[in-house]
């Protein structure tokens, strides 16, 4: 017996404001890294710098998810 695999695939909409996220969350970040770089707490903002570096990737993934969705037919499944 065949069994249908149900993807729950983001919309447009959905991916864009999941980027916009992501681009608040790297502001806080940067925010927060420059408070413990002027507190010459290096360890920390380098931990927080490695937190921006992955919150980058994360943003440019979404923005080729939404990239593909732009470019799907309206009629594609």
């Amino acid at each position: 017996m065949a069994q249908t695999l149900h993807l729950d695939i983001p919309t447009p909409s959905e991916l864009t404001k999941a980027r916009d996220f992501l681009w608040e969350a790297d502001t806080l970040i940067a925010d927060v890294k420059l408070l413990f770089l002027n507190g010459d707490d290096f360890a920390t903002a380098a931990r927080l710098k490695d937190i921006q570096d992955r919150l980058a990737d994360e943003v440019q993934a979404v923005e080729r998810l939404i990239e593909q969705a732009g470019s799907k037919p309206l009629n594609a499944a």
